[in-house]
């Protein structure tokens, strides 16, 4: 009996130091964190595409030393069946300014030209009405919008379809803002001019000189320059106006196309993401550290643009302009971005540099709803808390209509990007059908002489009297 009673002692002794040193292992071991970052994001690009205010969409979000997380949603065209991918090419719109400001830089650093030099030693025969501008207008000024002109030169007759080299050739008539250097104008026709200096440096046209030193080396395959290029593929996205409750697709405009330095870039959301972690520092094989940091410095005040959409009135502090894109502190932390719209394209992109994050949106309307997911994004990187600036709710209602309602009724109407101010429906234009082909649109095709929804800023539909800078 002691026997038995002894052995059941050391039993529990042993196996309850053994049960001890298990916990204080399990204790000591780190917890398994999961990233919630991935369902959180794919949750709201599916209530946003869900609620109808675009066809298509894409999200890209790029973090150091963690692989890029790539959110599609919709189709390429309404009613096509056909699924918008990580391939499919959108618009940039001036999100191509970032481009090309990169590459005026990469031609600095080689030493084919100078931020500093005279636009007019690189382009001969440019002219503007400011007697000084000859020597006063370098490319560091074109590049962060310093020319002097008024605000949206020319913005107007570009989209009256007036040729560019009209254009260019009325610049001495129009009559300053203020003298070059002295003041921020956004611009686009004027902007272009970065083109002709590359090519004044180097001899090669824009898009040639943008593949060799850009595209190629990052492997960015699905990105091009120029209208044909867009539409010459087998996967892009189409651009829609709203019409008659419902989302309309129609032909690229070609007018911004003849800005291919301002606004002429289409690029996929992969690729975008590559483009990203490119300036975030990630390939100094392609952008050295001293290219960034040249284009990414802010080179002029825009206290403009702190009176923007509600995320901007609240989370940005100061806002300035460098080459090609915009320098925010967003809530304390610098924020590099741009956006950019055109008809039937929408495409914004924002960088964190010192936390090696970044976050695109693309998509294929004029919708201002998808523009939410950015600072939503943003702020749950840099765990703020605020308003829903996608508002769940409203989106959500309108994904449970969506479902109950025939293809092309009960969509949200497009709202601006930029003040938020809601669309007029425009003409009334027979929706098509999955039946129809793409091709048939003869009714849509119709649209291409209307100016829907195509503001002098490209910001938003033409009710909305912003006329605010991307």
């Amino acid at each position: 009996m002691l026997r038995k009673l002894a052995k059941a002692v050391l039993c529990a002794l042993v196996f309850g130091a053994t049960a001890i040193d298990a916990a204080s292992v399990d204790s000591a071991a780190p917890a398994l964190v999961v990233d919630a970052l991935p369902a959180e994001v794919q949750g709201w690009v599916d209530v946003v595409s869900a609620s109808g205010a675009t066809p298509a969409l894409g999200v890209a979000i790029v973090r150091s030393g963690q692989p890029n997380l790539l959110f599609t949603a919709g189709e390429t065209y309404s009613g096509s069946g056909q699924v918008v991918d990580v391939h499919t090419v959108f618009r940039l719109a001036s999100v191509s300014k970032g481009f090309a400001a990169t590459l005026c830089g990469l031609l600095a650093d080689a030493g084919f030209l100078s931020l500093q030099q005279s636009v007019v030693e690189l382009v001969p025969g440019l002219q503007l009405a400011d007697p000084n501008a000859a020597t006063a207008l370098t490319l560091e000024r074109l590049l962060s919008h310093q020319t002097g002109l008024p605000h949206h030169t020319f913005d107007m007759k570009l989209e009256a379809n007036a040729p560019l080299i009209d254009l260019i050739q009325s610049l001495p008539s129009v009559r300053p803002a203020c003298a070059v250097g002295g003041c921020y104008a956004y611009q686009n026709v004027m902007f272009n001019v970065a083109a002709d200096a590359a090519f004044g440096a180097v001899g090669s046209f824009f898009p040639v000189e943008l593949t060799r030193r850009v595209l190629v080396p990052l492997e960015m395959n699905d990105t091009s320059v120029g209208r044909e290029a867009l539409i010459g593929g087998s996967n892009w996205a189409r651009p829609h106006v709203y019409a008659r409750g419902g989302w309309v697709p129609v032909e690229p405009k070609p007018t911004y196309y003849q800005l291919p330095a301002a606004a002429g870039v289409n690029a996929s959301i992969g690729d975008i993401a590559t483009w990203m972690r490119a300036q975030l520092g990630e390939r100094p094989d392609v952008l050295p550290l001293p290219v960034i940091q040249m284009v990414q410095t802010s080179r002029i005040d825009t206290p403009g643009e702190l009176l923007g959409p509600q995320w901007r009135r609240q989370r940005v502090r100061a806002a300035g302009y460098a080459l090609g894109w915009r320098v925010f502190d967003y809530a304390g932390s610098r924020l590099v971005f741009h956006a950019g719209a055109v008809q039937g394209y929408r495409a914004m992109i924002g960088l964190l540099p010192e936390q090696g994050f970044g976050v695109a949106i693309l998509w294929n309307s004029n919708s201002g709803v998808p523009a939410g997911l950015l600072p939503r994004i943003l702020d749950r990187q840099l765990q703020l808390e605020g308003p829903d600036w996608l508002d769940l709710n409203r989106l959500q209602i309108a994904a449970q209509r969506q479902v109950h309602k025939p293809r092309g009724e009960g969509v949200l109407a497009p709202r601006c990007a930029v003040c938020g101010a809601a669309a007029s429906r425009g003409p009334r234009v027979t929706a098509p059908t999955k039946s129809m082909p793409y091709g048939m649109f003869a009714e849509v095709r119709s649209l291409l002489s209307v100016r829907l929804f195509d503001a002098p800023t490209g910001a938003g539909p033409q009710s909305c009297c912003c006329r605010k800078g991307r």
